[in-house]
């Protein structure tokens, strides 16, 4: 049996399945995967934040240790993050994102192996200089998996590193018939961190204002939220709802029409596949993977704001239209996105390295 130990800081919320107002993207794949590769017989452990005892705990099936994330020095919590992982005595040590650097060069000095995978596209392109330490991961890497066939040429161009292409996934349930909003509800999912640009949701508001908006999102940067939520009260028709997290936040893309992106970049959304999941079209103004959403037709990539106000309104007045693209998002989204799709892949991947 194989020991797999995801260290994932911030998935903790998750795997006890509570609201403490953090969590994102790439801790729930991890912990929809680690959940998968149980009934596979590998053993899976989890390296988290968390504060009390006990310090290791076994939460449905899965190892989880905890580290103490208090006021402390990048330095000292790396030793902890280190102590952790010796705790865990896996076999290979998998990392998505947060923390660059720390798990690589832990690998590397006790000589175990680490998958890295891949969350933006600018840990890649080396275009944003605040990335750059990810680049440490890349060199000392035995697999690196990719999320798009985008990554993947960047990751061979910027680094001479091949990557292999494992496809973000859901468990995707039965097709239900849905009832959607009326007036139709123009959704927005993200942290309020600056790379998501969240104002420019509320400056959308303001160009469509006979149109209902709802806002989710957790705390990237405690101003930016703070402000957000603040401006968001003198928008007459956004609701700003703060953090939901991932167990409760399905009943929003289900009520949902229009899914709004507007971030700089991004890796693979996963709104993008929860939104197609339940017959949503994306309009995205920058982020578009593989050019998925303009080949087949899931909404629209906008490249600039004034264009991304012409989509949405479009979308709202023409319900045919929305209804189109959000079948050809349930279709594609089941093809490509559906765990019992992926999961083969990634067992093979486990085993050979």
């Amino acid at each position: 049996m194989k020991k797999i130990c995801f260290v994932a800081l911030h998935a903790y919320p998750l795997l006890v399945k509570k609201n403490m107002g953090y969590g994102g993207g790439p801790e729930v794949l991890q912990v929809l995967l680690a959940t998968e590769l149980m009934k596979h017989d590998f053993e899976v452990t989890f390296v988290v934040y968390g504060e009390g005892s006990p310090l290791i705990e076994k939460i449905e099936g899965i190892n989880v240790v905890k580290v103490p994330n208090g006021k402390r020095s990048k330095v000292l919590k790396s030793f902890l993050i280190w102590k952790a992982m010796r705790r865990t005595n896996a076999d290979i040590y998998y990392h998505h994102s947060g923390a660059p650097g720390i798990v690589s060069l832990f690998c590397w000095i006790n000589k175990k192996k680490f998958i890295c995978h891949i969350a933006s596209d600018a840990c890649v392109t080396r275009s944003v200089k605040s990335y750059r330490p990810y680049e440490l991961d890349i060199k000392l890497a035995d697999i690196i998996l990719v999320q798009s066939e985008f990554q993947k040429m960047m990751l061979m161009k910027n680094f001479n590193r091949n990557g292999i292409l494992v496809r973000n996934f859901f468990p995707i349930s039965g097709q239900e018939t849905l009832r959607k909003s009326d007036p139709p509800i123009v959704l927005w999912v993200g942290a309020m961190a600056y790379v998501k640009q969240p104002w420019l949701f509320l400056k959308l508001a303001r160009k469509i204002p006979e149109s209902r908006l709802q806002m989710i999102g957790g705390v990237g940067d405690e101003k930016l939220y703070k402000f957000i939520q603040e401006k968001s009260k003198e928008t007459h028709n956004i609701d700003f709802l703060g953090y939901i997290p991932f167990y409760e936040i399905d009943q929003y893309f289900k009520q949902a029409s229009i899914l709004v992106n507007t971030s700089k970049f991004e890796g693979y959304p996963n709104a993008f596949i929860q939104a197609w999941m339940y017959s949503v079209p994306t309009v995205s103004l920058n982020t578009d993977p593989d050019e998925a959403i303009y080949r087949c037709k899931l909404g629209f990539h906008s490249k600039t704001f004034e264009q991304l106000v012409q989509d949405v309104s479009s979308l709202i007045k023409n319900e045919q239209l929305r209804k189109e693209m959000g079948k050809n998002a349930r279709r594609y989204v089941e093809k490509e996105h559906n765990i019992l799709n992926v999961i083969s892949t990634y067992i093979q991947i486990f085993n050979a390295v």
